[in-house]
């Protein structure tokens, strides 16, 4: 195919495209820095945890019998193995379908669901080593939360997911690292994919098909590179005249190339402890807090209002019927912590949603926007949480921002227990091992041996 050349977006300024495409080409040009290494390794391992919660509860079930077929590539925590476009859209969806996996509060977006999958399966497929997967991984996180600053938080405010809109440039660039696209290549296959992610807000009132949205646009990025490196061409502005447009009221381009190349990202996101959308973790750990703070039991509790800002009560759930709803319910995943001591994802069931007790606790708390907590969204997205108790106190708790995010992270040794408590009883024996491997991911010298061991009873 004829290129199509590398065309300017105002004069003597190269498309942003063609800037993200010399930043992925330089990707494997030296190694990481140590904390970004660090950082990498554990949220692959973050990753895998989130992938196990989905197994757990039936989430690859139904995307085995619609994708069949056979291959090298682990569908992970299952016996199953696929070819290379069928476990990105696998396991790309089941590590989303609990939303136990990272985020950014500035994207409201997913990166690791959305392109490590992606960026695993074909490094595997190319024999690839654990530090060029590394690379691709840092340099895909770059895009998702450069784009995913540029353009939120209106994208969600016009009703797009995230995490679906950025999946797709997101894994094209780490899908190009691992390719070794020369810097033109790797801009024609951002921009390709800039046409290949699609998600809406509204889909996650559904969390037992919203997952696939996620799915379909990592492997939508993953063909854009891969048909960029046969020659197809992208549009050079179509970040600028198309994607920004589409997604946003007043994107800003700065956010996208600030520091590009002498600055990473992957640390500006949070991990989580508590299953079910990240709005609902700063009340949680509020409510925790206060509860701890004055003694309180749940039986002690007459009334709690809990005030969040207007972006976490638009995906807010106040009266959930079943268990995906609940995913979105401020009410149960507070009820769940302070009744059984964790809102893992092992608690969204029906049955628990059904329980007397949480059902009681639940009907004391009222949920609702307050403007205040808005003024500082998103750089602080907290809680404030007001108690009345049955002996007559006013008590009240006020909380910036969850557990887990870059001021207050999560070590190392609690990731470590969140894969036991999520993937241990899935690989038994294997657990360990697979650990060990992903926190050391940047020495490895290829991944085959870590997507063995993710196959859960090998025949």
């Amino acid at each position: 195919m004829a290129a199509t050349p590398v065309a300017s977006s105002r004069a003597g300024t190269p498309p942003l495209a063609a800037r993200l495409g010399r930043f992925i080409a330089g990707a494997w040009a030296g190694r990481l820095p140590a904390e970004v290494e660090q950082a990498v390794a554990l949220r692959m391992l973050d990753t895998l945890a989130a992938s196990a919660s989905g197994v757990r509860q039936g989430a690859h079930r139904g995307l085995l019998a619609l994708l069949p077929g056979d291959g090298p590539i682990s569908v992970w925590g299952t016996a199953a193995r696929r070819g290379l476009r069928d476990a990105v859209i696998i396991n790309s969806a089941v590590s989303h379908s609990t939303y136990f996996e990272d985020g950014c509060r500035y994207t409201g977006g997913h990166p690791s669901s959305a392109l490590i999958p992606a960026a695993f399966v074909l490094a595997v497929e190319r024999g690839a080593s654990g530090a060029e997967l590394a690379a691709a991984i840092a340099a895909g996180y770059e895009v998702f939360l450069r784009l995913g600053r540029a353009i939120y938080p209106s994208t969600v405010r016009r009703g797009f997911q995230s995490t679906a809109i950025l999946a797709a440039p997101a894994t094209a660039a780490a899908a190009a690292v691992l390719l070794r696209l020369p810097a033109e290549r790797a801009a024609h296959a951002v921009a390709i994919a800039c046409s290949h992610g699609a998600g809406l807000k509204e889909a996650l009132k559904n969390a037992g098909s919203q997952p696939l949205q996620v799915g379909r646009s990592s492997e939508g990025g993953l063909l854009a590179a891969l048909y960029a490196a046969q020659g197809a061409d992208g549009a050079p502005g179509v970040i600028e005249q198309g994607f920004f447009k589409a997604y946003a009221e007043g994107a800003r381009p700065d956010a996208v190339t600030r520091g590009l190349g002498q600055q990473w990202g992957i640390g500006q996101t949070y991990l989580k402890m508590h299953g079910g959308c990240r709005g609902n973790h700063a009340p949680v750990d509020a409510a925790a807090a206060l509860a701890r703070e004055y003694s309180l039991a749940p039986r002690d509790i007459a009334s709690m209002e809990v005030c969040v800002d207007s972006v976490t009560l638009a995906a807010e759930v106040a009266e959930p019927a079943n268990a995906d709803q609940a995913k979105f319910s401020i009410a149960f995943s507070i009820a769940a912590k302070l009744l059984k001591g964790d809102a893992m994802p092992v608690r969204y069931t029906d049955a628990m949603l059904a329980d007397p007790g949480m059902r009681a606790l639940m009907s004391r708390i009222r949920v609702r926007a307050d403007a205040a907590l808005d003024e500082g969204y998103p750089d602080r997205r907290g809680a404030v949480i007001r108690v009345r108790t049955e002996d007559g106190r006013d008590l009240k708790y006020a909380l910036d921002r969850a557990l887990g995010e870059p001021e207050q992270p999560y070590t190392r040794a609690d990731i470590e227990r969140k894969f036991d408590l999520t993937a241990g009883a899935l690989y038994g024996a294997r657990a360990g091992r697979i650990k060990e491997l992903a926190m050391a991911l940047p020495s490895l010298p290829d991944v085959k041996a870590l997507n063995d061991l993710l196959q859960a009873n090998p025949s």
